[in-house]
């Protein structure tokens, strides 16, 4: 590669000034004006600073992967209790198809005969009643005294109060 010049020594703007008044000043010697950087060299008194952020970053990597390592439980955990739902869901499906299997008339007819000896009725066995008009209505009388009205009354009351 090249080797550049980095310095301003070939570069004397002073040589341009068209200023009639300014007087030229001498070249100062360029040697003198050039200072050298010391190289940079690791510091060994810095030795507690490096101790704490190693110990820092080693925190906080043993934080990254416990809260990578708890995430990873706590899906695992969800995951388990999905399944279980999704084995609880299909076994109530499966009871919910059973007791409605057990619900229709046919069932409730075939238990009724076979274990409850039940039989369906004949017509001897049906007894009709009459029932007068449906227009007339009787309305037993009471035969109650005030003392009887006055307890029911007050039998009335301490039921109504829990008594």
């Amino acid at each position: 590669m090249y080797a550049y010049n980095r310095g301003s020594a070939a570069y004397d703007i002073s040589r341009f000034d068209t200023d009639e008044n300014a007087v030229r000043k001498p070249r100062e010697n360029s040697a003198s004006n050039i200072k050298v950087h010391k190289t940079s060299v690791a510091k060994t008194g810095n030795w507690f600073k490096t101790v704490v952020f190693v110990a820092f970053a080693a925190m906080l990597a043993f934080a990254v992967v416990g809260s990578k390592a708890a995430i990873s439980e706590v899906c695992a955990q969800i995951s388990d209790q999905n399944q279980r739902l999704e084995e609880a869901q299909s076994e109530n499906i499966r009871l919910q198809s059973k007791l409605d299997g057990m619900v229709t008339l046919s069932r409730v007819e075939d238990v009724a005969v076979n274990q409850l000896g039940l039989q369906k009725t004949t017509k001897n066995q049906v007894h009709y009643i009459s029932v007068y008009d449906r227009t007339m209505v009787q309305v037993a009388e009471k035969d109650e005294n005030v003392f009887e009205t006055l307890m029911d009354w007050i039998d009335g009351t301490a039921e109504y109060l829990g008594f």
